[in-house]
């Protein structure tokens, strides 16, 4: 390793360690699944919506959200959620906290019903790590809630291979906002140049994490790009981490 010896690994999630069956981060179905669960959530509510309006509002929400987070912003979850509502609701009156709540709720359901896929290789790679490392995760999330994240990675056993978890949508903050990160390193007790931060995002993850002083692995997917903030190492799958440390006890 370079400079300070790494005492904490921190990971980003999506395109990462967990991808959709077309290795993108998006999926068609889960949104079909999610439109129609709203549809039926509404129509108990007398608010009778197409699932074609339904899905382009939460489009529309979910393009929000991204964009947001490549300048280091977010909101709650059931913020995104109202926002969607209100969009789709013109009668604001009927927009209760309970109607909120109960789409979030389906929103939710439609995630943990066709979630992605944790990468092949990934529990045993963070079990290994674990014995040397702290391990966190920070990720920028999309529509879905932290805790159905939580409720995703305790089935998936993933739960219990991190020390913490900081969502953007729980703090309101998203990566590459220099707050985010750290918060992060601060509450496992590391120093920014003690921690290895490892994502697939060149803005949100590598610019994110050097502008406060972090090593950074940029995992490439296979992708080639030129750098605006150059990664301490290249990895095309997150698989491939022992390579640098192997590297670095040359």
């Amino acid at each position: 390793m370079k400079n300070r010896k790494i005492k904490t690994l921190s990971f980003d999630l999506w395109l990462t360690l967990i991808y959709e069956s077309d290795l993108s981060a998006n999926s068609d179905i889960r949104r079909r699944i999610r439109s129609e669960k709203i549809k039926k959530k509404l129509s108990n509510y007398n608010l009778e919506l197409s699932t074609e309006k339904i899905t382009s509002t939460f489009n529309y929400i979910s393009e929000a959200i991204n964009s947001g987070h490549e300048k280091g912003l977010d909101k709650k979850f059931n913020e995104w959620v109202l926002q969607g509502l209100k969009s789709l609701v013109t009668d604001r009156d009927k927009i209760t906290t309970k109607l909120v709540k109960d789409v979030s709720d389906v929103i939710d359901e439609a995630f943990l019903e066709h979630p992605p896929n944790l990468l092949n290789g990934v529990l045993e790679m963070i079990t290994s790590l674990r014995k040397q490392y702290n391990i966190i995760l920070i990720s920028n999330t999309g529509l879905t809630s932290p805790e159905a994240y939580i409720k995703w990675f305790k089935r998936i056993n993933l739960f219990n291979k991190f020390d913490k978890f900081f969502f953007s949508n729980d703090l309101s903050l998203a990566k590459p906002s220099e707050k985010i990160f750290r918060l992060a390193f601060k509450s496992i007790n590391s120093l920014p140049e003690e921690v290895l931060h490892i994502g697939d995002n060149l803005n949100t993850d590598v610019c994110g994490a050097k502008n406060v002083g972090a090593q950074t692995v940029w995992i490439s997917n296979g992708v080639t790009s030129t750098f605006s903030c150059k990664p301490d190492y290249i990895l095309e799958s997150v698989l491939e981490i022992k390579k640098i440390f192997l590297q670095s006890n040359r």
